[in-house]
Parts: structure tokens; sequence; C-alpha cells
């Protein structure tokens, strides 16, 4: 059930490293922080001196996990030098943001991934674009090199996959994903608990916010798709960041007779960031790839230089393409 992490030259690069980067994706969600964690946890166990870094900061509601306090930021790593350099759940090279120098100097570049969109950046690219997340991916390299699954890894690599698979709910979610939760749940793993931080609780800002893309709900396609905005000034007006729009898109995604969603989210810098959403048999994938994003086939996005009027209207015109096809 349980797939094998079947890379003995991966493994072998790990055991001669001692100096060891792990970066994750800018904008950073639960599978990002899960996984980086757990493989921090994982390698640190071995005796590798091990740094975690992220462009941006972690999320509020993901600061319960054990060793989330140990992520820096690019200027943290100055003068710093890597035996082996991990990317965890970027999808390609541009999502590492300004650690991507640091990680490209190391004399060894590994991915763990799995979006199927992945072009293969890295020198060795441990990718499956058919793992329910990247936490699973992390999980089986973690086994294959007999660390032991603690409570801290059980819970790291738990709110990884849970978060990455909707709490179990996407169509991504599979049989390896419930076989791998087993075995943390016999690790230690709290799930009582850490279902309720991850999916029950929300922050005041994020509820705020919620209200203020509600107020945006659109309908169009022949009531097929939906879609929302966030402005500037709608953070401004809820005291909210950009990590309280994480799950927003899914408020459209979710109404009756909905296939295909998004969320336009406008940025000060001029771009925007857009999540999209769909079901079966659509592909939101190949909308974000035409805007230099990427991810899977039910959920993708990418971020675009464009006003917000006009992102919408291609956003628009993309999707009903595929209603026509």
């Amino acid at each position: 059930m349980i797939k094998r992490f079947d890379n003995p030259v991966l493994i072998e690069q790990i055991r001669k490293a001692r100096r060891v980067l792990i970066a994750t994706h800018i904008n950073p969600d639960g599978d990002a922080v899960g996984s980086a964690l757990a493989l921090c946890h994982g390698l640190t166990e071995m005796g590798k001196e091990v740094t975690l870094s992220c462009a941006d900061p972690v999320p509020g509601k993901l600061s319960f996990l054990p060793g989330a306090d140990q992520f820096v930021q690019s200027e943290a790593l100055q003068g710093k030098t890597f035996d082996l350099s991990f990317a965890v759940d970027a999808a390609d090279a541009g999502r590492i943001g300004n650690m991507g120098e640091v990680f490209f100097q190391s004399p060894v570049t590994v991915q763990v991934d799995h979006h199927p969109t992945n072009p293969g950046y890295a020198m060795v690219n441990a990718v499956d674009g058919d793992a329910a997340a990247a936490g699973c991916v992390v999980y089986r390299l973690l086994t294959a090199m007999g660390c032991e699954i603690t409570a801290e890894i059980a819970q790291c690599l738990y709110a990884g996959i849970s978060t990455d698979t909707g709490n179990f709910s996407f169509e991504n979610t599979d049989g390896e994903a419930f076989a791998i939760v087993a075995e943390l749940v016999r690790a230690g793993l709290p799930l009582n608990e850490m279902s309720r931080k991850l999916f029950l609780l929300k922050e005041e800002a994020h509820v705020r916010l919620l209200g203020r893309a509600l107020q945006t709900l659109r309908i169009f396609g022949g009531g097929k798709c939906a879609c929302m905005q966030l402005t500037p000034a709608d953070y401004a007006a809820a005291g909210a960041s950009g990590e309280h729009s994480d799950g927003i898109v899914n408020y459209a995604m979710n109404l009756w007779g909905i296939q295909m969603a998004y969320l336009a989210d406008e940025k000060e810098d001029g771009m925007v960031k857009v999540s999209l959403r769909a079901l079966p048999p659509y592909n939101v994938a190949k909308v974000a790839q035409k805007f230099g994003g990427g991810g899977h086939v039910l959920a993708a996005g990418c971020r675009y230089k464009s006003t917000l009027k006009e992102m919408c209207a291609a956003l628009e015109k993309e999707m009903c393409s595929q209603l026509e096809e």
C-alpha cells in the first residue's frame, strides 16, 4: 500500500552530507511546512546539521508544529555553504523565491515533490505526481533511510498530508495517504488535537477576509464556474495578511453545480495571485500554466502581472474554453 522509496543514489548522497539546507516554497502551506519540518527532524536524528528556510514566514496557524520557529529567511543564510540542498513541495524553481540562489550553489541539489507539472529542476528529482502530498514522498524517504518516525515527525507529516488532501476529502486522497496516517497514529500522533487545530480553529482575520471575498462572489460559464476577488483594501479592512486567504477559494468551489472556481488576489506590487479549483473532467493546471503557474489537475495556481479586471477576463476565457471541449 505504501510505495517504496527506490533511489539508493540519493540516500547515499544524504548519508555523506553533513550540512543540509531544506527550502520550501513561497507563501508556505501545510504540506510545505509540515514536509520540510518532518525531513528536518529525520535528518537531525541522523546527525546532520540542518537549516530550514523559506522566503516567507510560516503562517501563524501552523506555528504550533514542532520546530516551526526554526525557519529562517534568506538574510540568515549569508556566507553559509551546504553539502546538499533540498527543495520541498516546490513545483518549479521559481517557487522557492529568493532561496534559489543559495539552493543552486550547493554541489548536490535535490527536490522532493508531488506536482505533475514539475519540470525536474534539481540534480536529483524525487518527484511523484501521483502522490497525495509531498509529505507522502518524505515519509517514504525517511523510512527508507531507517529514521524512526517520532511523535514530532508524525505531527508534521499529518499536517502536510491532511491539508493537501482537504482533510482526506479531495480526489487526490488515496490508500497510501490513509496507510501512512495509520502509521503516524501508531507513532503517537494526537489525531483529535491536530485535526481541530488544522481544520476547525480559525483566526478572526481569516473570517473577516472571507466575508469580504464572499461579497464579490460571481457565477459564470452557464452556472458551472464561480469566482471571488480580493484587493489590498480588503486585507486592510479585515486586518489580514496573505496567509489568511488560504482556503477561501473553496467556498466558491463548493457551491452546488460549480465545476471550476478561482480566487483572484490583487497584490500591491502589480501582481495578481490566483488560486484555481476544479472537479473532473476539468483541468485547472492547464489554465494556470497559461499564466506561468502550475500545480495539480484539480488544484493549481499562478502569479501574473496584470490588472485585476484583465486577469479575471483572461482566466474566465480559459476556463470557459474548457467547458466547450
